[in-house]
């Protein structure tokens, strides 16, 4: 969503929601198959073994579930204030990471690896870069006085570079 916000100070805003279902679920069903499998071969093997194996067999799909559950509410907000960048990766970061306009020298249009678009909803933190992934293959390169540098996943990285730009003048 890009919007002009006047009263709150927002040029530009972006959400990026969780979006890799299908890979979630085809993990969920390969788990779930595997432990239907397990339960077969031992209640076959052994017709006495005790009630206790379907409720322990039953908690890494329970766990599944309260994975799915945090996994759906992953977001990434992008936004360009009046004072700055502000980056939020909710549930990770409650509060937006704020970078003023002083401390941003440059920023340009980036293309991700061959892999970003499948495992790629993270944030990896080295000692002069942080990236924020959100699984998109279009990134903007952000290059901070300090000479560290941000890499941010963004699926309109032109209007991001353009209100940044605009901000800085």
């Amino acid at each position: 969503m890009t919007t002009a916000h006047s009263e709150t100070g927002i040029i530009f805003q972006e959400n990026q929601y969780f979006d890799k279902w299908k890979w979630f679920f085809a993990f969920a069903g390969i788990m779930t198959l595997a432990i239907i499998v397990i339960l077969l071969f031992i209640f076959a093997v052994v017709p006495e073994v005790p009630s206790i194996l379907l409720i322990i067999a039953g908690i890494p799909v329970f766990l599944f579930a309260i994975l799915g559950f945090v996994v759906s509410k992953i977001q990434m907000t992008t936004e360009i204030r009046d004072d700055g960048l502000h980056i939020r990766y909710f549930p990770t970061q409650l509060t937006f990471k704020h970078y003023p306009l002083n401390s941003i020298e440059s920023c340009e249009k980036s293309k991700g690896g061959l892999l970003d678009g499948i495992l790629s909803w993270r944030i990896r933190r080295y000692p002069n870069k942080t990236s924020y992934q959100c699984g998109s293959y279009d990134k903007v390169l952000i290059k901070l006085t300090n000479g560290k540098s941000l890499l941010l996943d963004s699926r309109k990285p032109d209007e991001l570079i353009t209100a940044l730009r605009s901000k800085k003048r």
